[in-house]
């Protein structure tokens, strides 16, 4: 992001985060898929698509039975509440976080005794563009994407890369509309998309989403790189270390709004969700996963989008059975009859 000079093999950025100047690792160009590939994927399994993606970006050599072996065959599960809103579960593994796919996968590409990898680097947003293929897929199969069928999508903003993910997978082809980043009380983002301006010296605030608990997200370096270049980004890493607001302009502005809408939801309100949401389709969600919900309920409330939407769940409601007990209303032991 902070030059456009030095170059690193695919294989080599699975264990650094950062290059040697401090810029964040970007593809040297991003692969467009044609429409007839696009609706290939459907033809193939999630974990054959989740394969093919890999080795295209990472120069790895993996199969669909590599995936089964290593993740099994239902790592990534879609749920559908309603006609119109389907979860994306990514959090089949023992761990029951998004995290061990990562770190599971970027090992498998890495594949080289004495390395690991760097789970929060371009390993992580190389594997969420690769499960996207793999949901589109699905999604295509059954109908609820396609060509002129684009799908919003809604994700934890976080650190920014799971939206810089989404926009990855969208540039390369996916029929992807709107990407909805959800944020709680730490909401900067919101406040720059909206309104141009970043604080850096905030302090984040500590919530029942620790995944939402970014002050300045790291991975926004990307967005502004791609619509900036190394200049705008030069100026953007200055105005952080002297922990200034960064500002941008109303043309640049534009630029990074394209396909990208900001949502903030308060911690009462993740939290009336998880009730609200098992009461309305039966269905347990992680507080992460709440966070996103409401975000996309927002979106919709706000902008009158109805389209098709995937909301992608990270963790298993079983991460925080406490709070999300008491969210419920019952008790820590009565939990187990709800989550399936």
């Amino acid at each position: 992001t902070r030059n456009n000079t030095d170059a690193f093999t695919a294989q080599r950025v699975l264990t650094m985060k950062r290059g040697s100047d401090g810029g964040l690792f970007v593809p040297y160009r991003i692969p467009r898929f044609s429409e007839r590939e696009i609706l290939s994927l459907a033809e193939r399994s999630f974990n054959t698509n989740l394969a093919d993606l890999l080795n295209l970006l990472f120069g790895s050599r993996l199969t669909g039975y590599d995936i089964d072996f290593t993740m099994g065959r239902y790592s990534v599960r879609l749920q559908q509440l309603g006609q119109k809103l389907i979860m994306g579960e990514c959090w089949h593994n023992t761990d029951w976080h998004f995290s061990r796919m990562v770190r599971d996968l970027s090992a498998l590409v890495l594949s080289s005794e004495g390395e690991q990898p760097e789970l929060k680097g371009w390993a992580e947003i190389g594997v969420r563009i690769a499960v996207l293929f793999g949901m589109f897929g699905e999604l295509i199969r059954t109908g609820f994407a396609g060509i002129e069928k684009t799908v919003d999508i809604a994700m934890v903003s976080g650190d920014f890369s799971a939206p810089m993910a989404a926009w990855y997978a969208r540039a390369m082809g996916l029929p992807i509309g709107n990407i909805v980043c959800c944020c709680n009380e730490n909401g900067s983002l919101w406040d720059f998309i909206c309104h141009g301006q970043l604080r850096t010296d905030g302090v984040a605030r500590e919530t029942v989403v620790p995944e939402g608990d970014v002050a300045v997200p790291e991975g926004l370096e990307r967005l502004i790189g791609v619509y900036g270049g190394p200049a705008e980004v030069e100026h953007y890493v200055e105005t952080v270390r002297k922990g200034c607001t960064y500002y941008a302009d109303d043309a640049f502005l534009q630029r990074l709004r394209q396909g990208i809408y900001v949502t903030v939801s308060s911690e009462p309100r993740i939290l009336n969700t998880i009730p609200n949401a098992y009461s309305t389709h039966g269905y347990l969600l992680a507080l992460s996963s709440a966070l996103a919900y409401a975000g996309l309920q927002d979106y919709r409330a706000r902008t009158g989008g109805m389209r098709t939407a995937l909301v992608l769940s990270q963790n298993s409601p079983s991460c925080s059975r406490e709070i999300i007990a008491s969210a419920l209303g019952i008790s820590r032991d009565s939990l187990k009859d709800y989550i399936k």
